[in-house]
């Protein structure tokens, strides 16, 4: 009886500390998101710092982009630790796709022709980020939802349709960075098979996340979705008039405080038409915002802008004079 009661008595503590460990681990897979463990966003309180000011708030991409890899792999191995805690999940894909960004495609884009090798080889790098980034995100929808990668990879459009219905507007951000990794990886290829014949899953996914919450990050999505629709061919689910709407309705949720929607008409409607006078007036228009109006996006203000004036230094690449 007391060999029994002692293992027992061993079996009820080992279930005691891995209930507490697993509670601690979750802890700080709340504290590191910034979502619980089902991916929703901790609200936060009036008076509670918030960490991702460091990141969000910095205005030299310089030291982001050093440190970048570093907090990368430290959110991959919490995620490791901590695979049950879509939070940490979600993170882990989308520094993965600001990685491909700012420290992968960015730079290579401003490589001279001379070294094209490079810059392909640099996009194929951001491409296989993004594409790990999104990973990250569909591997917590399919636990929600099962079949909901398999249909959103697809060219079903009722299943993808099915799939993107699940979204709630906890699950916009996860949807924006998902969808945009999806489309931003697609630009870089935009021969690869593979990606065109599943171009309709994120697409869908980011109308359905813009439908839940149209003010996203300043009108972030509708800026994705400008992009996209005025770029994509007809055949591929292009659609001009419908990017010009998602560029108004990007202008408007930000206010026209975004510098990134000024510079998505210029390269997205300005060049394609020959408008060279609306090209440099939007540029100049991103480059008049001040970073400090909206200290939360003050990188991304810093990063979009020295975007516009890298090509207004070279607008006469775009334009013919005659």
């Amino acid at each position: 009886m007391k060999k029994f009661l002692k293992a027992v008595f061993a079996a009820l503590l080992a279930m005691s500390l891995f209930s507490c460990k697993s509670m601690i681990a979750n802890k700080l897979g709340d504290a590191a998101s910034g979502s619980d463990k089902k991916g929703a966003a901790i609200p936060k309180k009036a008076d509670s710092p918030d960490m991702m000011m460091a990141f969000m708030g910095e205005k030299d991409p310089q030291i982001i982009a050093e440190v970048l890899p570093v907090i990368v792999k430290m959110y991959e191995i919490l995620a490791l630790q901590n695979p049950s805690h879509q939070g940490l999940q979600i993170m882990a894909g989308q520094l993965n796709v600001m990685y491909g960004n700012l420290c992968v495609q960015t730079p290579a884009e401003s490589l001279p022709v001379a070294e094209l090798e490079k810059q392909v080889s640099e996009f194929n790098r951001a491409k296989y980020h993004y594409l790990k980034g999104r990973q990250y995100i569909l591997d917590v929808f399919e636990s929600r939802w099962p079949g909901f990668e398999k249909a959103f990879l697809s060219s079903d459009e009722e299943a993808v349709k099915e799939a993107v219905s699940h979204l709630t507007k906890d699950d916009v951000n996860a949807a924006y960075w998902a969808g945009g990794a999806s489309l931003i990886a697609w630009s870089l290829d935009p021969l690869d098979v593979d990606a065109l014949s599943s171009i309709q899953g994120p697409v869908a996914l980011l109308e359905k996340a813009v439908s839940l919450d149209p003010n996203y990050s300043n009108g972030a999505i509708w800026d994705a979705l400008c992009q996209f629709y005025t770029a994509a061919p007809v055949d591929f689910g292009g659609d001009y008039e419908r990017g010009l709407e998602c560029y108004e309705k990007a202008l408007k949720a930000s206010g026209g405080k975004a510098p990134g929607i000024y510079i998505t008409y210029a390269q997205s409607v300005c060049k394609p038409s020959g408008d060279r006078d609306g090209f440099i007036e939007n540029l100049n228009k991103a480059l008049a915002i001040n970073p400090d109006d909206d200290p939360k996006n003050r990188l991304m203000c810093v990063l979009n802008q020295q975007k516009a004036q890298c090509l207004l230094d070279h607008v006469d690449d775009y334009f013919v004079v005659w």
